[in-house]
Protein backbone atom coordinates (compact mmCIF):
# COMPACT_ATOMS: atom_id res chain seq x y z
CA UNK A 1 0.00 0.00 0.00
CA UNK A 2 1.65 3.27 -1.17
CA UNK A 3 0.46 6.43 0.06
CA UNK A 4 0.28 10.05 -2.37
CA UNK A 5 -0.14 13.58 -1.36
CA UNK A 6 -2.58 15.51 -2.80
CA UNK A 7 0.04 17.37 -4.74
CA UNK A 8 0.98 14.20 -6.57
CA UNK A 9 -2.56 13.32 -7.00
CA UNK A 10 -3.81 16.60 -8.66
CA UNK A 11 -0.23 18.14 -9.44
CA UNK A 12 -0.63 17.42 -13.37
CA UNK A 13 -3.56 19.12 -15.66
CA UNK A 14 -5.35 15.88 -14.79
CA UNK A 15 -3.61 14.48 -11.49
CA UNK A 16 -1.96 11.51 -13.78
CA UNK A 17 0.66 11.21 -11.12
CA UNK A 18 -1.49 9.91 -8.96
CA UNK A 19 -0.54 5.58 -9.59
CA UNK A 20 1.74 7.52 -12.17
CA UNK A 21 4.33 7.59 -9.52
CA UNK A 22 3.87 3.75 -8.58
CA UNK A 23 3.63 2.45 -12.40
CA UNK A 24 5.87 4.34 -14.49
CA UNK A 25 8.75 3.97 -12.51
CA UNK A 26 7.77 0.11 -12.98
CA UNK A 27 7.79 0.45 -16.44
CA UNK A 28 10.29 3.36 -17.31
CA UNK A 29 13.00 0.71 -18.31
CA UNK A 30 10.73 -1.63 -20.23
CA UNK A 31 9.22 0.93 -22.49
CA UNK A 32 10.51 4.03 -23.75
CA UNK A 33 8.28 7.41 -24.02
CA UNK A 34 5.78 7.24 -26.82
CA UNK A 35 5.89 11.06 -27.59
CA UNK A 36 10.37 9.83 -28.01
CA UNK A 37 9.05 8.19 -30.91
CA UNK A 38 6.40 9.96 -32.40
CA UNK A 39 5.09 13.28 -33.83
CA UNK A 40 2.95 15.03 -30.44
CA UNK A 41 1.90 17.88 -32.01
CA UNK A 42 -1.19 18.18 -34.29
CA UNK A 43 -2.81 17.77 -37.01
CA UNK A 44 -2.68 13.70 -35.71
CA UNK A 45 -1.95 11.44 -38.40
CA UNK A 46 -2.45 8.43 -35.98
CA UNK A 47 -4.22 7.79 -32.39
CA UNK A 48 -0.64 6.99 -31.49
CA UNK A 49 0.55 10.68 -31.97
CA UNK A 50 -2.28 12.09 -30.16
CA UNK A 51 -1.48 9.79 -27.29
CA UNK A 52 1.64 11.01 -27.47
CA UNK A 53 0.94 14.60 -27.19
CA UNK A 54 -1.32 13.36 -24.17
CA UNK A 55 1.72 11.81 -22.40
CA UNK A 56 3.75 14.94 -23.01
CA UNK A 57 0.85 16.63 -21.05
CA UNK A 58 0.92 14.28 -18.39
CA UNK A 59 -1.96 12.93 -19.28
CA UNK A 60 -1.31 9.07 -19.71
CA UNK A 61 -0.56 6.53 -17.12
CA UNK A 62 1.43 3.17 -18.19
CA UNK A 63 0.45 -0.04 -16.34
CA UNK A 64 2.85 -2.38 -17.26
CA UNK A 65 0.67 -6.01 -16.67
CA UNK A 66 -3.68 -5.95 -15.91
CA UNK A 67 -5.30 -9.24 -14.57
CA UNK A 68 -8.24 -8.75 -16.61
CA UNK A 69 -9.43 -11.99 -15.59
CA UNK A 70 -9.98 -10.71 -12.01
CA UNK A 71 -10.87 -7.55 -13.88
CA UNK A 72 -8.68 -5.27 -12.51
CA UNK A 73 -8.47 -2.86 -15.60
CA UNK A 74 -12.32 -2.44 -14.76
CA UNK A 75 -12.09 -2.06 -11.50
CA UNK A 76 -9.17 0.13 -12.37
CA UNK A 77 -11.61 2.38 -14.55
CA UNK A 78 -13.98 2.79 -11.63
CA UNK A 79 -11.56 4.03 -8.94
CA UNK A 80 -9.88 6.71 -11.47
CA UNK A 81 -13.47 7.86 -12.50
CA UNK A 82 -14.53 7.84 -8.17
CA UNK A 83 -11.69 9.79 -8.04
CA UNK A 84 -11.46 12.17 -11.12
CA UNK A 85 -14.95 12.41 -12.44
CA UNK A 86 -16.02 11.48 -15.95
CA UNK A 87 -14.07 14.26 -17.68
CA UNK A 88 -10.83 14.64 -15.30
CA UNK A 89 -9.45 10.77 -15.49
CA UNK A 90 -6.33 10.06 -16.91
CA UNK A 91 -5.71 8.12 -20.26
CA UNK A 92 -4.27 4.58 -19.59
CA UNK A 93 -1.99 1.94 -21.64
CA UNK A 94 -2.10 -1.25 -20.48
CA UNK A 95 0.74 -2.73 -21.80
CA UNK A 96 -0.24 -6.60 -21.14
CA UNK A 97 -3.05 -8.13 -20.18
CA UNK A 98 -3.96 -11.94 -18.84
CA UNK A 99 -7.10 -12.79 -21.09
CA UNK A 100 -8.56 -16.36 -20.40
CA UNK A 101 -5.37 -17.47 -18.25
CA UNK A 102 -2.70 -16.33 -20.18
CA UNK A 103 -0.78 -13.27 -20.45
CA UNK A 104 -1.55 -11.12 -23.95
CA UNK A 105 0.70 -8.47 -25.55
CA UNK A 106 -0.59 -5.12 -25.72
CA UNK A 107 -0.73 -2.08 -25.50
CA UNK A 108 -4.42 -1.91 -24.57
CA UNK A 109 -5.48 2.25 -24.71
CA UNK A 110 -8.30 3.01 -22.15
CA UNK A 111 -10.29 6.49 -21.47
CA UNK A 112 -8.25 8.00 -24.61
CA UNK A 113 -11.22 10.41 -24.57
CA UNK A 114 -11.34 11.27 -20.57
CA UNK A 115 -10.36 14.07 -19.87
CA UNK A 116 -11.59 17.89 -21.35
CA UNK A 117 -7.75 18.99 -21.63
CA UNK A 118 -7.36 16.64 -24.79
CA UNK A 119 -10.36 18.18 -26.59
CA UNK A 120 -8.06 21.10 -26.72
CA UNK A 121 -5.14 19.19 -27.39
CA UNK A 122 -6.22 17.23 -30.78
CA UNK A 123 -6.92 20.87 -32.47
CA UNK A 124 -3.68 22.44 -31.14
CA UNK A 125 -4.67 24.16 -28.81
CA UNK A 126 -3.39 25.05 -25.66
CA UNK A 127 -5.30 23.32 -22.79
CA UNK A 128 -7.21 25.92 -20.74
CA UNK A 129 -5.94 25.73 -16.88
CA UNK A 130 -8.08 27.04 -14.05
CA UNK A 131 -5.40 29.23 -11.78
CA UNK A 132 -2.87 26.96 -9.71
CA UNK A 133 -4.98 24.33 -8.97
CA UNK A 134 -5.55 22.96 -12.77
CA UNK A 135 -8.97 21.61 -11.45
CA UNK A 136 -11.59 22.03 -14.24
CA UNK A 137 -11.49 20.38 -17.90
CA UNK A 138 -14.57 21.85 -19.23
CA UNK A 139 -13.23 25.15 -20.05
CA UNK A 140 -10.46 23.31 -22.71
CA UNK A 141 -13.70 21.35 -23.95
CA UNK A 142 -15.71 24.81 -24.39
CA UNK A 143 -12.35 26.12 -26.53
CA UNK A 144 -12.41 23.13 -28.59
CA UNK A 145 -16.19 23.33 -29.33
CA UNK A 146 -15.87 27.30 -29.72
CA UNK A 147 -12.96 26.41 -32.79
CA UNK A 148 -15.34 24.06 -34.15
CA UNK A 149 -18.16 26.00 -33.92
CA UNK A 150 -16.17 29.09 -36.09
CA UNK A 151 -15.70 26.22 -38.54
CA UNK A 152 -19.32 26.06 -39.05
CA UNK A 153 -20.18 29.54 -38.57
CA UNK A 154 -17.72 30.26 -41.70
CA UNK A 155 -18.75 27.07 -43.74
CA UNK A 156 -22.76 28.43 -43.97
CA UNK A 157 -23.89 26.19 -40.52
CA UNK A 158 -22.07 23.40 -41.92
CA UNK A 159 -19.04 21.00 -41.12
CA UNK A 160 -16.72 21.76 -43.61
CA UNK A 161 -15.15 19.16 -45.51
CA UNK A 162 -11.32 18.33 -46.90
CA UNK A 163 -11.43 15.31 -49.47
CA UNK A 164 -9.19 11.71 -48.34
CA UNK A 165 -6.35 11.57 -50.69
CA UNK A 166 -5.52 7.92 -51.32
CA UNK A 167 -2.07 5.86 -50.66
CA UNK A 168 -0.43 2.42 -51.82
CA UNK A 169 -0.63 0.07 -49.83
CA UNK A 170 3.11 -0.13 -49.17
CA UNK A 171 2.49 3.22 -47.69
CA UNK A 172 -0.17 2.47 -45.93
CA UNK A 173 0.54 1.51 -41.80
CA UNK A 174 -2.47 -1.02 -41.10
CA UNK A 175 -1.31 -2.99 -43.82
CA UNK A 176 2.27 -3.91 -42.23
CA UNK A 177 1.00 -7.50 -41.64
CA UNK A 178 -2.14 -9.12 -43.91
CA UNK A 179 -3.80 -11.99 -42.19
CA UNK A 180 -6.43 -14.10 -44.55
CA UNK A 181 -7.86 -17.90 -44.20
CA UNK A 182 -6.74 -19.52 -41.45
CA UNK A 183 -3.89 -17.43 -40.30
CA UNK A 184 -6.64 -15.11 -39.15
CA UNK A 185 -7.11 -15.76 -35.37
CA UNK A 186 -8.67 -12.61 -33.59
CA UNK A 187 -8.64 -14.33 -30.06
CA UNK A 188 -4.81 -13.49 -29.66
CA UNK A 189 -5.40 -9.89 -29.44
CA UNK A 190 -6.27 -7.97 -26.50
CA UNK A 191 -9.86 -7.61 -26.84
CA UNK A 192 -11.22 -8.21 -23.09
CA UNK A 193 -14.27 -8.92 -21.52
CA UNK A 194 -15.20 -6.10 -19.79
CA UNK A 195 -17.79 -7.34 -16.73
CA UNK A 196 -18.64 -9.92 -15.65
CA UNK A 197 -22.36 -10.17 -16.92
CA UNK A 198 -20.97 -9.55 -20.63
CA UNK A 199 -21.35 -12.46 -22.55
CA UNK A 200 -17.79 -12.79 -23.62
CA UNK A 201 -14.87 -10.31 -25.01
CA UNK A 202 -15.96 -7.62 -26.90
CA UNK A 203 -14.57 -5.27 -29.86
CA UNK A 204 -15.97 -2.14 -28.83
CA UNK A 205 -14.54 0.57 -30.40
CA UNK A 206 -14.30 -0.63 -34.00
CA UNK A 207 -15.48 1.82 -36.72
CA UNK A 208 -17.69 -0.17 -38.74
CA UNK A 209 -17.25 1.05 -42.21
CA UNK A 210 -20.94 -0.02 -44.82
CA UNK A 211 -21.75 1.48 -48.01
CA UNK A 212 -24.68 2.14 -49.72
CA UNK A 213 -25.36 3.08 -53.45
CA UNK A 214 -26.86 5.55 -52.97
CA UNK A 215 -26.08 7.60 -49.95
CA UNK A 216 -22.42 6.61 -49.63
CA UNK A 217 -20.07 5.53 -47.08
CA UNK A 218 -20.95 5.42 -43.60
CA UNK A 219 -18.58 4.25 -40.29
CA UNK A 220 -20.04 4.11 -37.25
CA UNK A 221 -19.21 2.23 -33.32
CA UNK A 222 -21.55 -0.61 -32.76
CA UNK A 223 -20.32 -3.37 -30.03
CA UNK A 224 -19.05 -6.41 -31.51
CA UNK A 225 -18.91 -9.36 -29.67
CA UNK A 226 -15.49 -11.40 -30.59
CA UNK A 227 -17.28 -14.96 -30.97
CA UNK A 228 -14.58 -16.63 -32.12
CA UNK A 229 -11.00 -16.77 -34.01
CA UNK A 230 -13.49 -15.63 -36.99
CA UNK A 231 -16.67 -14.44 -36.16
CA UNK A 232 -17.70 -11.73 -34.62
CA UNK A 233 -21.37 -10.75 -33.88
CA UNK A 234 -22.68 -7.19 -35.33
CA UNK A 235 -24.48 -4.96 -33.09
CA UNK A 236 -25.97 -2.34 -35.46
CA UNK A 237 -29.23 -1.00 -33.42
CA UNK A 238 -32.36 -0.46 -34.90
CA UNK A 239 -32.02 3.34 -36.62
CA UNK A 240 -28.33 3.24 -37.02
CA UNK A 241 -27.42 3.69 -40.52
CA UNK A 242 -25.36 0.63 -40.69
CA UNK A 243 -28.53 -1.04 -39.74
CA UNK A 244 -29.91 0.73 -42.36
CA UNK A 245 -27.21 0.12 -44.89
CA UNK A 246 -27.41 -3.75 -43.99
CA UNK A 247 -31.18 -3.84 -44.24
CA UNK A 248 -31.53 -1.82 -47.39
CA UNK A 249 -28.91 -4.39 -49.11
CA UNK A 250 -31.69 -7.31 -47.54
CA UNK A 251 -34.04 -5.60 -49.50
CA UNK A 252 -32.11 -5.37 -52.92
CA UNK A 253 -32.12 -8.97 -52.68
CA UNK A 254 -28.70 -9.19 -51.76
CA UNK A 255 -27.24 -12.26 -49.66
CA UNK A 256 -24.08 -10.88 -48.44
CA UNK A 257 -23.32 -7.19 -46.85
CA UNK A 258 -19.57 -5.87 -47.02
CA UNK A 259 -17.99 -4.65 -44.37
CA UNK A 260 -14.89 -3.07 -42.76
CA UNK A 261 -14.16 -2.49 -39.10
CA UNK A 262 -11.47 0.00 -38.57
CA UNK A 263 -9.30 -0.12 -34.90
CA UNK A 264 -7.91 2.74 -33.74
CA UNK A 265 -7.84 5.36 -36.19
CA UNK A 266 -6.90 9.11 -35.77
CA UNK A 267 -8.90 11.13 -33.26
CA UNK A 268 -10.77 13.02 -36.14
CA UNK A 269 -12.11 9.72 -37.36
CA UNK A 270 -12.43 8.96 -33.60
CA UNK A 271 -14.32 11.59 -32.94
CA UNK A 272 -16.97 10.98 -36.07
CA UNK A 273 -17.75 7.69 -35.76
CA UNK A 274 -19.63 8.15 -32.05
CA UNK A 275 -21.62 11.08 -33.60
CA UNK A 276 -24.46 11.68 -35.98
CA UNK A 277 -22.39 14.35 -37.51
CA UNK A 278 -22.89 13.28 -41.09
CA UNK A 279 -26.11 14.41 -41.53
CA UNK A 280 -26.15 18.18 -42.67
CA UNK A 281 -28.84 20.19 -44.11
CA UNK A 282 -28.75 18.85 -47.99
CA UNK A 283 -28.88 15.23 -46.37
CA UNK A 284 -25.77 12.55 -45.73
CA UNK A 285 -22.18 14.02 -46.11
CA UNK A 286 -18.88 11.92 -46.47
CA UNK A 287 -17.69 11.56 -42.90
CA UNK A 288 -13.68 11.09 -44.07
CA UNK A 289 -14.16 14.28 -45.39
CA UNK A 290 -15.27 16.13 -42.60
CA UNK A 291 -12.29 14.22 -40.59
CA UNK A 292 -10.18 15.62 -42.89
CA UNK A 293 -11.91 19.53 -42.11
CA UNK A 294 -11.38 18.88 -38.58
CA UNK A 295 -7.89 17.83 -38.81
CA UNK A 296 -7.03 20.57 -41.28
CA UNK A 297 -5.39 18.37 -43.71
CA UNK A 298 -7.06 15.56 -45.88
CA UNK A 299 -7.12 11.90 -44.30
CA UNK A 300 -5.48 9.42 -46.06
CA UNK A 301 -6.97 6.49 -47.25
CA UNK A 302 -6.16 3.34 -48.25
CA UNK A 303 -8.38 0.35 -49.79
CA UNK A 304 -9.55 -3.19 -48.25
CA UNK A 305 -8.59 -6.34 -49.61
CA UNK A 306 -11.46 -8.39 -49.45
CA UNK A 307 -13.96 -5.40 -50.31
CA UNK A 308 -14.42 -1.73 -52.31
CA UNK A 309 -14.37 0.27 -49.11
CA UNK A 310 -11.62 2.90 -48.27
CA UNK A 311 -10.39 3.16 -44.96
CA UNK A 312 -7.59 5.20 -43.01
CA UNK A 313 -4.17 4.26 -43.70
CA UNK A 314 -3.05 5.25 -40.12
CA UNK A 315 -5.43 2.88 -38.31
CA UNK A 316 -3.88 0.08 -35.80
CA UNK A 317 -6.45 -2.57 -37.43
CA UNK A 318 -8.81 -3.44 -39.81
CA UNK A 319 -11.17 -6.42 -39.71
CA UNK A 320 -13.18 -7.12 -42.71
CA UNK A 321 -15.61 -9.15 -43.44
CA UNK A 322 -19.14 -10.69 -44.87
CA UNK A 323 -22.31 -10.43 -43.22
CA UNK A 324 -24.53 -13.45 -44.63
CA UNK A 325 -28.06 -11.14 -44.78
CA UNK A 326 -30.31 -13.61 -43.87
CA UNK A 327 -28.81 -15.51 -41.35
CA UNK A 328 -29.61 -13.65 -37.90
CA UNK A 329 -28.13 -14.37 -34.22
CA UNK A 330 -28.15 -13.36 -30.80
CA UNK A 331 -26.34 -10.97 -29.70
CA UNK A 332 -25.24 -9.65 -25.71
CA UNK A 333 -26.41 -9.12 -23.00
CA UNK A 334 -23.43 -6.62 -22.60
CA UNK A 335 -23.33 -3.13 -20.43
CA UNK A 336 -23.92 -0.38 -21.90
CA UNK A 337 -23.55 3.18 -21.62
CA UNK A 338 -25.98 4.78 -18.96
CA UNK A 339 -24.36 2.19 -17.02
CA UNK A 340 -26.71 -0.68 -16.71
CA UNK A 341 -26.04 -4.54 -18.23
CA UNK A 342 -28.30 -4.18 -21.65
CA UNK A 343 -30.46 -7.25 -22.58
CA UNK A 344 -29.71 -9.69 -25.23
CA UNK A 345 -31.06 -8.92 -28.49
CA UNK A 346 -32.60 -11.39 -30.96
CA UNK A 347 -32.03 -11.42 -34.37
CA UNK A 348 -29.03 -9.33 -35.16
CA UNK A 349 -26.54 -9.74 -38.02
CA UNK A 350 -23.40 -10.81 -37.37
CA UNK A 351 -19.59 -11.52 -39.70
CA UNK A 352 -17.47 -13.53 -41.12
CA UNK A 353 -14.05 -12.26 -40.71
CA UNK A 354 -12.26 -12.64 -44.23
CA UNK A 355 -9.21 -10.52 -43.86
CA UNK A 356 -7.14 -8.55 -41.10
CA UNK A 357 -4.45 -6.14 -41.55
CA UNK A 358 -2.46 -4.36 -38.98
CA UNK A 359 0.22 -2.61 -37.79
CA UNK A 360 3.35 -4.53 -36.32
CA UNK A 361 2.44 -4.66 -32.73
CA UNK A 362 -1.03 -3.20 -32.71
CA UNK A 363 -2.69 -0.96 -30.42
CA UNK A 364 -6.33 -1.66 -29.52
CA UNK A 365 -8.45 0.61 -28.00
CA UNK A 366 -11.19 -0.74 -25.64
CA UNK A 367 -13.94 1.40 -24.03
CA UNK A 368 -15.26 0.29 -20.60
CA UNK A 369 -18.67 1.56 -21.31
CA UNK A 370 -20.44 3.05 -18.72
CA UNK A 371 -17.70 3.88 -16.92
CA UNK A 372 -15.69 6.08 -19.35
CA UNK A 373 -16.54 8.81 -21.67
CA UNK A 374 -17.13 7.60 -25.74
CA UNK A 375 -15.09 9.64 -28.58
CA UNK A 376 -14.07 13.45 -27.88
CA UNK A 377 -17.59 15.76 -27.53
CA UNK A 378 -16.52 18.98 -28.70
CA UNK A 379 -17.01 18.11 -32.74
CA UNK A 380 -20.04 16.70 -32.39
CA UNK A 381 -21.67 19.19 -29.80
CA UNK A 382 -20.45 21.99 -31.76
CA UNK A 383 -23.08 22.23 -34.68
CA UNK A 384 -25.87 21.07 -32.63
CA UNK A 385 -24.75 24.23 -30.05
CA UNK A 386 -24.46 26.67 -33.27
CA UNK A 387 -27.98 25.79 -35.00
CA UNK A 388 -29.39 25.78 -31.15
CA UNK A 389 -28.35 29.52 -30.47
CA UNK A 390 -29.40 30.48 -34.10
CA UNK A 391 -33.02 29.56 -33.30
CA UNK A 392 -32.56 30.65 -29.65
CA UNK A 393 -30.53 33.30 -29.49
CA UNK A 394 -31.31 33.55 -25.71
CA UNK A 395 -29.37 30.56 -25.16
CA UNK A 396 -26.08 30.55 -23.75
CA UNK A 397 -24.73 27.31 -22.52
CA UNK A 398 -25.73 24.22 -23.55
CA UNK A 399 -24.25 20.45 -22.35
CA UNK A 400 -25.81 16.94 -22.71
CA UNK A 401 -23.67 15.30 -19.82
CA UNK A 402 -22.20 12.23 -20.68
CA UNK A 403 -22.20 11.68 -16.97
CA UNK A 404 -25.61 11.30 -16.64
CA UNK A 405 -26.81 10.17 -19.73
CA UNK A 406 -30.46 11.35 -20.73
CA UNK A 407 -30.07 14.68 -18.84
CA UNK A 408 -29.11 18.24 -20.59
CA UNK A 409 -28.43 21.34 -19.39
CA UNK A 410 -28.93 24.63 -20.73
CA UNK A 411 -28.45 27.98 -19.32
CA UNK A 412 -30.40 31.15 -21.33
CA UNK A 413 -30.23 34.90 -20.84
CA UNK A 414 -34.23 35.19 -20.05
CA UNK A 415 -36.30 37.71 -21.79
CA UNK A 416 -39.83 36.76 -21.00
CA UNK A 417 -41.99 34.30 -18.88
CA UNK A 418 -42.25 30.89 -19.66
CA UNK A 419 -39.45 31.25 -21.88
CA UNK A 420 -37.03 28.18 -19.86
CA UNK A 421 -40.07 25.42 -20.42
CA UNK A 422 -40.19 26.99 -23.87
CA UNK A 423 -36.61 26.46 -24.53
CA UNK A 424 -36.60 22.87 -22.96
CA UNK A 425 -39.61 21.46 -24.83
CA UNK A 426 -38.21 22.50 -28.04
CA UNK A 427 -34.78 20.83 -27.12
CA UNK A 428 -36.79 17.32 -26.04
CA UNK A 429 -38.85 17.13 -29.28
CA UNK A 430 -35.59 16.91 -31.15
CA UNK A 431 -32.85 15.58 -28.97
CA UNK A 432 -33.60 11.54 -28.48
CA UNK A 433 -31.01 11.45 -26.10
CA UNK A 434 -32.10 13.96 -23.96
CA UNK A 435 -35.03 12.43 -21.48
CA UNK A 436 -34.28 15.58 -18.78
CA UNK A 437 -34.01 18.86 -19.59
CA UNK A 438 -33.34 21.51 -17.01
CA UNK A 439 -33.29 25.20 -17.84
CA UNK A 440 -30.56 28.31 -15.72
CA UNK A 441 -30.14 31.18 -15.96
CA UNK A 442 -26.75 32.47 -17.65
CA UNK A 443 -24.79 32.52 -14.30
CA UNK A 444 -25.20 28.99 -13.66
CA UNK A 445 -22.28 26.84 -15.38
CA UNK A 446 -24.07 24.07 -16.88
CA UNK A 447 -20.94 21.93 -16.49
CA UNK A 448 -20.64 22.23 -13.20
CA UNK A 449 -23.18 19.39 -11.28
CA UNK A 450 -22.44 21.15 -7.90
CA UNK A 451 -23.73 24.73 -9.14
CA UNK A 452 -26.76 22.86 -11.04
CA UNK A 453 -27.91 21.20 -8.32
CA UNK A 454 -27.66 24.29 -5.95
CA UNK A 455 -29.92 26.10 -8.34
CA UNK A 456 -32.48 23.46 -8.77
CA UNK A 457 -32.46 23.50 -4.65
CA UNK A 458 -32.68 27.72 -4.59
CA UNK A 459 -34.48 28.77 -7.34
CA UNK A 460 -37.07 26.18 -8.50
CA UNK A 461 -40.55 25.57 -7.29
CA UNK A 462 -42.14 22.52 -9.05
CA UNK A 463 -45.62 23.77 -8.98
CA UNK A 464 -45.77 25.29 -12.65
CA UNK A 465 -42.34 25.01 -13.61
CA UNK A 466 -41.93 21.62 -15.10
CA UNK A 467 -43.83 19.82 -17.76
CA UNK A 468 -44.11 15.86 -18.52
CA UNK A 469 -44.81 14.92 -21.86
CA UNK A 470 -45.83 11.21 -22.02
CA UNK A 471 -44.34 9.85 -25.41
CA UNK A 472 -41.33 11.16 -27.15
CA UNK A 473 -38.64 9.44 -29.18
CA UNK A 474 -36.67 8.06 -26.40
CA UNK A 475 -33.38 6.35 -26.45
CA UNK A 476 -33.38 2.71 -27.44
CA UNK A 477 -30.97 1.27 -24.73
CA UNK A 478 -32.26 3.47 -21.74
CA UNK A 479 -33.36 0.82 -19.30
CA UNK A 480 -36.81 2.82 -17.69
CA UNK A 481 -38.65 2.68 -21.06
CA UNK A 482 -40.92 -0.64 -21.69
CA UNK A 483 -42.14 0.41 -25.26
CA UNK A 484 -38.57 0.60 -27.35
CA UNK A 485 -37.93 4.12 -29.23
CA UNK A 486 -40.53 6.04 -27.01
CA UNK A 487 -40.71 7.04 -23.07
CA UNK A 488 -41.63 10.03 -21.32
CA UNK A 489 -39.65 12.98 -20.58
CA UNK A 490 -39.98 15.94 -18.30
CA UNK A 491 -38.86 19.84 -18.96
CA UNK A 492 -37.68 22.02 -15.32
CA UNK A 493 -37.52 25.50 -15.83
CA UNK A 494 -35.20 26.32 -12.73
CA UNK A 495 -34.31 29.86 -13.68
CA UNK A 496 -35.22 32.70 -11.27
CA UNK A 497 -39.35 32.94 -11.61
CA UNK A 498 -40.02 36.34 -12.34
CA UNK A 499 -43.09 38.46 -10.42
CA UNK A 500 -45.22 37.07 -13.75
CA UNK A 501 -44.76 34.01 -12.97
CA UNK A 502 -45.21 33.64 -9.43
CA UNK A 503 -41.88 34.25 -8.44
CA UNK A 504 -40.39 36.77 -5.71
CA UNK A 505 -39.89 40.52 -6.25
CA UNK A 506 -36.38 40.84 -4.44
CA UNK A 507 -34.70 37.64 -5.48
CA UNK A 508 -31.32 37.84 -3.32
CA UNK A 509 -27.69 37.45 -5.01
CA UNK A 510 -25.54 34.53 -4.60
CA UNK A 511 -23.14 34.61 -1.77
CA UNK A 512 -20.31 33.95 -3.98
CA UNK A 513 -21.39 36.51 -6.39
CA UNK A 514 -21.01 39.32 -3.82
CA UNK A 515 -17.82 38.18 -2.69
CA UNK A 516 -16.34 38.14 -6.14
CA UNK A 517 -17.93 41.64 -6.41
CA UNK A 518 -16.68 43.12 -3.02
CA UNK A 519 -13.34 41.27 -2.78
CA UNK A 520 -12.35 40.74 -6.70
CA UNK A 521 -8.58 39.77 -5.87
CA UNK A 522 -9.38 37.10 -2.86
CA UNK A 523 -9.36 33.86 -5.73
CA UNK A 524 -6.37 35.07 -6.75
CA UNK A 525 -4.45 35.79 -3.32
CA UNK A 526 -5.57 32.26 -2.28
CA UNK A 527 -4.56 30.84 -5.59
CA UNK A 528 -1.16 31.83 -5.33
CA UNK A 529 -0.40 31.79 -1.58
CA UNK A 530 -2.82 28.33 -0.58
CA UNK A 531 -2.83 25.90 -3.37
CA UNK A 532 0.12 23.95 -2.26
CA UNK A 533 -1.78 23.86 1.24
CA UNK A 534 -5.33 22.87 -0.18
CA UNK A 535 -3.84 20.12 -2.72
CA UNK A 536 -1.71 18.42 0.17
CA UNK A 537 -4.24 18.41 3.36
CA UNK A 538 -4.87 14.77 3.09
CA UNK A 539 -2.98 11.80 1.91
CA UNK A 540 -4.84 9.35 -1.02
CA UNK A 541 -3.80 5.95 -0.36
CA UNK A 542 -4.25 3.77 -3.33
Amino acid sequence: MSTFTRREILGSAVGAATVASAVNAASAQRTASVSSHVNSQAPFRSMREYVAALEAHNLLIRVPRIDQDAYEGTALMYRARDLYGMRSAPAFLFEELRINGRWVKGPLLINESGHGWGESIIYGLPPVDEGPLMLNPFNSYRQARNHVADMIANNNGEYPTIDPVTVDAADAPCKEVVLTGDDIDLTKFAFIKCNPADVGRYINTGCVFTRHPKYGVNFGTYRCHLRGPREIGLQTSVGQTGYRHLMAARSRGEKIGHVSIVLTPDPYVWSISGSKMSYGSDGPVDELSMAGALAGRPIEVVASETNDLMIPAHAEMVIEGEVPLDDLRDEGPYGEMVGYIGAAFKNMFWMRVTAVTHRRNPWIMNNYTGVQAGTPMAARHARPFYLLKQRMPEIVDWFPDTQSVGTTYVSIKKTRPGQGLDVAKAILEEDYFSKIVIVVDEDIDVMEQRDLLAALGARWQPTGNHKVYESMPALPIDPSIVTPGKGSKIAIDATIQWPEEGGRKDFPSLNRTMLEKGAPKAFELVDNKHHEMLLNWRPVRM
